[in-house]
């Protein structure tokens, strides 16, 4: 189970602060806005003359991609790339190269263009198109401007060379990556022995699969807000015109939930029934019994290694009867702790409210665990990332969400201590575990499960689960141990 410990005076504090932030965003215009529209005009003010331009598009997969990741030392996904040719209109000179990238922030993708002199040093780096409501700063030049004269033998490395920004990290560590794929990638393709078939650039197709002005039109019918809730951050990016008016039902929807699940407030059905006598049946709402029963049938599932009673076989003495609606607790030392279910149960129903009030294209994030329904206009899937705990950031593996849900259990990600119930100890089994299910109560149950059974439970857990894969990141290990196919 998850146990969460904080202050509650700080959080609020931290949450009013937080808030405000993000309504003044959400209300004030776009969330996905190109910076400027990418024309020829872009490339002679970087190179300081007039420019003709030719490009390739490579599938990045393969061979190929194996050795741009190792020499990047980064993740690096299979979607194709386009490279520019810059070469001087006066005199055909060759004066470098230009890539269009995209890299996750923190759940969304953001693009970057990256251009190269003749020696493979950056001139300049450049955000197209940023997607989220924070981290902005690093469209400033303030930032970019430290990628300038790096090459391949530069360090690139956040908090050394790179100078990180406050509230960005996610985002600068993105355009950290950025850098380094384009650098090699020049050297992969152009400076290797590929064959490249160079045509004529058409820049009003390369920032996305619809032009620049198809983007902000898309983007004006969407609204990424956030609310405090169950102790951590519950946001909610949807499209659609009434997208405002859903989101406004399905925070209420999710304060309804927390008045009956959580423990830290007063007088919930949790405390209700933990505090009542052994054996006294204590009458609760629907949706406490389906929370309830779901953590219940997870618990025997794993043989307790999942147990919202924290207590060794505890979930044996819980008695739920759905049709008095009412939960029996056998057990004097018995609690009723839905911490590891409660915020993938309540993104479940948020998703159930949004698709009621019309809108379908929409991606929740409730304190690192996602929840996607349909991708944006124009998009196949949400390009989300998995994390790596060691080094905040850096990514392990990118995946295209669609109708699925990602739930990570690890400290770096929700500051919890995942307890063994059947034992009363801390479970340090992996750095992190997470699950994709296309429930997110089960994704959010089954990575706390997992997290106590081990790595070595992985593939039979996930065998078992719908349309499932879990990504495993051990102690020792450079890298993640994968379990079933994750979408890219």
């Amino acid at each position: 189970m998850k146990l969460v410990i904080y202050n509650t005076a700080a959080l609020s504090v931290i949450c009013a602060v937080f808030i405000v932030g993000v309504e003044a965003t959400a209300m004030s215009g776009n969330v996905e806005k190109a910076s400027r529209p990418l024309s020829r005009k872009v490339f002679e003010q970087l190179w300081e003359q007039e420019v003709e331009l030719d490009e390739v598009t490579l599938q990045i997969q393969g061979q190929l991609r194996t050795r741009i990741a190792e020499r990047a030392r980064v993740a690096v996904k299979r979607d194709p790339i386009r490279i520019f040719r810059i070469r001087s209109t006066r005199t055909a000179i060759e004066l470098g190269h230009a890539m269009i990238l995209e890299e996750i922030g923190k759940y969304r993708p953001i693009t970057f263009l990256v251009a190269l002199d003749s020696t493979d040093r950056v001139i300049d780096l450049q955000v197209l198109i940023y997607r989220e409501h924070i981290g902005q700063a690093i469209k400033s030049p303030r930032f970019t401007r430290q990628f300038r004269e790096k090459n391949g033998q530069s360090m690139l490395k956040l908090h050394r060379d790179i100078r990180n920004l406050a509230g960005a990290t996610l985002s600068a560590r993105a355009s950290v990556r950025a850098v380094r794929r384009a650098l090699a990638t020049i050297q992969e393709t152009v400076r290797s022995e590929m064959t490249l078939e160079w045509k004529p650039a058409v820049l009003e197709a390369t920032v996305d699969s619809d032009s620049v002005e198809n983007a902000v039109e898309m983007t004006q019918k969407s609204i990424s807000r956030a609310r405090p809730a169950m102790g951590t951050i519950l946001r909610i990016e949807a499209y659609g015109t009434d997208a405002s008016r859903a989101i406004d039902v399905a925070f209420k929807e999710v304060d309804r939930l927390e008045n009956l699940l959580s423990r830290w407030r007063p007088d919930t059905d949790v405390i209700r029934v933990e505090n009542a006598p052994a054996g006294i049946p204590v009458q609760v709402s629907a949706a406490t019994i389906e929370c309830v029963e779901a953590a219940l049938s997870v618990a025997r599932e794993s043989s307790g290694a999942f147990d919202p009673t924290l207590v060794s076989g505890g979930y044996k003495k819980v008695i739920v009867d759905e049709s008095a609606s009412t939960i029996t607790l056998l057990g004097e030392d018995l609690v009723l702790d839905l911490g590891g279910i409660a915020k993938g149960f309540a993104l479940d129903r948020v998703g159930e409210i949004l698709e009621s009030q019309g809108i379908s294209a929409a991606l929740l994030d409730f304190g690192g665990q996602l929840l996607a329904l349909d991708p944006p206009p124009g998009k196949s899937a949400w390009d989300v990332g998995i994390f790596d705990p060691r080094q905040s950031g850096t990514l392990l593996r990118s995946v295209a969400l669609v109708r699925a849900s990602l739930a990570t259990s690890a400290d770096y990600e929700r500051g919890h201590h995942i307890v063994d119930p059947r034992r009363g100890t801390d479970a340090a089994v992996a750095l992190s575990t997470t699950i994709l299910a296309r429930c997110a109560t089960r994704a959010d149950a089954t990575s706390t499960m997992l997290a106590v059974l081990g790595p070595e439970f992985a593939e039979r857990v996930v065998t078992n689960l719908p349309g499932g894969a879990a990504v495993i990141l051990v102690a020792g290990e450079d890298a993640p141990r994968v379990f079933g196919e994750l979408p890219r």
